[in-house]
């Protein structure tokens, strides 16, 4: 029978124990490092990874978020930095012009070439119509005139684009009034070429449509789309609404879901009037209800700030909660709004159709009251302002930044404003983290993506 050394059953045993703490150690070392890169990764994935800034005269710049050095200049057309709330950009710095339909421009670049798209693909530039019109030979003297009106959206990925049509077939009297419309709405997508249609759903309206009044848009529905920021990743919204004379209808909104190589529709629990921001998936979608005021009348009743989610509505912001402003003809509404990554923050901005100093007259049926005027007029001093707030089960704000518009989330824990013509940094607790030397007009020149 062999023997063991005198003192070497010790020896085992220690070196077994330092073998098993070393292990031990070694193993919650790389735990920390596994840990910290994760945390590094989530980090850099969450933080936006451009900033452009449109700059005069016809130039858009792309800054570093981390040390705002500018590293890249396009030139533009000048109308984008003429209506720079027109402008689209993904996070792959393709671009989209596209002004609203049908509207009218003084001069300039604008008036020659407000019925086209302007896109950037990310190599060169390119220009589209936006309607198509067709005269088609109608019965008992009746030409039917097809118009097809047309939008686009980037995509998220960049790969493709996103069309968004409204055709409206319409019945005219010779004289020139219409008389019916049959519209019909239709949904695709396509290589940045315009190549390999690829629908996604088409939508009807209820066949023919008697126009009442002699303008069809006035009486009779139509389809519009949205994205945040102009950008289709997992949805998109179609509302269907009536233009109206003095104010538009809107009778229900659909949120279209992609599910692996397919698209869901689902009908919200009520139409959104004006999306300002949602969730990657659309979960939680935040809007707005403008005031309905009408004909010259800007404060008649109370815009609100909505938050959509599971289901449930939430009132974020009540305008007549807040200013208690009913006798005066002065409405304070939030005019952007961007979720947090995770989506447990919201920040917008919160502006007046007044000026600080301006006149102020009595809404339609307020009366005087010196008290409210004076808060009024304080109110609207301190406006514009970014504010941050917590989307809990009771949503509570949690930081308000006087004077600053806000441009986006740097992180879930910062925020980029335009202040005093400048760009800056804050934290979600309203103290200033830095100024940068960029300058913009507003916060609609800078576009965090």
């Amino acid at each position: 029978m062999k023997r063991i050394p005198s003192g070497y059953c010790g020896s085992i045993l220690w070196k077994s124990i330092a073998t098993r703490s070393f292990s031990r150690w070694r193993l919650r070392l790389w735990t920390q490092v596994l840990v910290a890169a994760l945390l590094v990764s989530a980090a850099q994935a969450q933080s936006p990874k451009q900033l452009w800034v449109l700059q005069e005269p016809d130039e858009i710049v792309g800054y570093d978020v981390t040390t705002f050095a500018a590293r890249r200049t396009l030139k533009v057309p000048r109308r984008v930095l003429e209506h720079p709330e027109y402008l689209s950009i993904n996070a792959k710095g393709q671009m989209v012009f596209l002004p609203p339909q049908g509207a009218q421009w003084g001069g300039g670049e604008m008036a020659s070439a407000a019925d086209r798209m302007w896109f950037w693909d990310g190599r060169q530039a390119q220009e589209r119509k936006l309607q198509e019109t067709e005269t088609l030979g109608g019965s008992a003297g009746k030409p039917t005139v097809v118009e097809t009106a047309r939008q686009w959206f980037l995509s998220v990925g960049g790969e493709s684009l996103f069309w968004f049509a409204n055709r409206f077939e319409t019945v005219t009297d010779e004289s020139g009034p219409e008389r019916s419309v049959r519209s019909t709405a239709r949904v695709w997508r396509t290589d940045l070429a315009g190549g390999r249609p690829e629908t996604i759903t088409n939508l009807s309206s209820s066949g023919w449509c008697g126009c009442a009044t002699g303008v069809c848009s006035e009486t009779c529905p139509e389809w519009s789309f949205w994205a945040p920021d102009g950008v289709v990743g997992d949805f998109f919204l179609a509302t269907r609404f009536t233009p109206g004379q003095l104010g538009a209808t809107y009778h229900e909104s659909f949120l279209y879901q992609r599910s692996g190589g397919t698209w869901q529709a689902k009908k919200l629990p009520q139409p959104v009037l004006m999306p300002l921001t949602a969730s990657e998936k659309g979960e939680a979608l935040v809007a707005a209800v403008p005031d309905g005021g009408c004909c010259g009348w800007e404060n008649e009743s109370s815009d609100q700030t909505l938050l959509l989610r599971n289901g449930t509505v939430t009132v974020l912001y009540d305008e007549s909660d807040r200013y208690d402003n009913r006798n005066y003809d002065v409405s304070f509404y939030t005019a952007d709004a961007h979720l947090a990554a995770g989506n447990a923050m919201l920040a917008y901005t919160v502006v007046s159709t007044a000026r600080a100093g301006s006149q102020i007259r009595l809404s339609c049926d307020g009366k005087e009251n010196a008290e409210e005027l004076a808060r009024v007029r304080k109110a609207i001093a301190e406006l514009p302002a970014v504010e941050v707030v917590q989307l809990g089960i009771q949503p509570r704000s949690a930081t308000v930044i006087r004077h600053a518009m806000l441009v986006g989330w740097v992180s879930d824990r910062e925020i980029l404003v335009a202040q005093d013509g400048r760009l800056a940094v804050y934290d979600i607790r309203g103290s200033k983290r830095k100024e940068t030397t960029i300058r913009v007009r507003s916060a609609a020149d800078a576009f965090l993506r």
